[in-house]
């Protein structure tokens, strides 16, 4: 299969899961601090919307990796193809605690409201990790 030149659907995609996940978890914080409820319908809406991009993001990736590494299998991109399922796993974790447990943020967080807010900020270091490692392939 024979990609255009100039054209990378990856790093089109990469920013949704990129950009959701950490103001998801930021709005997070916000509603932490403030106690408003719609920072926390927001910071549900982010980090659905981000769980949803996030299968889209790694199959770009895959394809890109096949196609223009040949599939070459280098450390950084172990640790991209794995970070990526990861980020799936805590990602859809996470929303289908909130959606099954509506008031699993309800203040003051319980066990299970701070189990939420641990698979939240995983995501963002799991996204910081799968980031940094995307920029040493970009800008190697």
């Amino acid at each position: 299969m024979k990609v255009p030149e100039g054209i990378y659907f990856h790093p089109i995609f990469v920013h949704f899961p990129q950009g959701l996940f950490p103001v998801g978890f930021a709005v997070f914080l916000l509603y932490l601090l403030t106690g408003a409820r719609d920072f926390e319908v927001a910071s549900f809406l982010m980090v659905a919307f981000g769980a949803l991009a996030a299968p889209v993001t790694t199959i770009t990736g895959l394809l890109d990796w096949k196609i223009r590494y040949k599939g070459y299998m280098t450390s950084v991109f172990k640790i991209k193809i794995v970070g990526a399922f990861v980020l799936i796993g805590l990602s859809i974790s996470a929303v289908l605690l909130r959606y099954l447990v509506p008031g699993v943020a309800a203040l003051p967080l319980s066990g299970p409201g701070w189990a939420y807010a641990a698979l939240l900020g995983a995501c963002v270091g799991t996204c910081v990790v799968l980031g940094h490692y995307g920029g040493k392939l970009v800008f190697h």
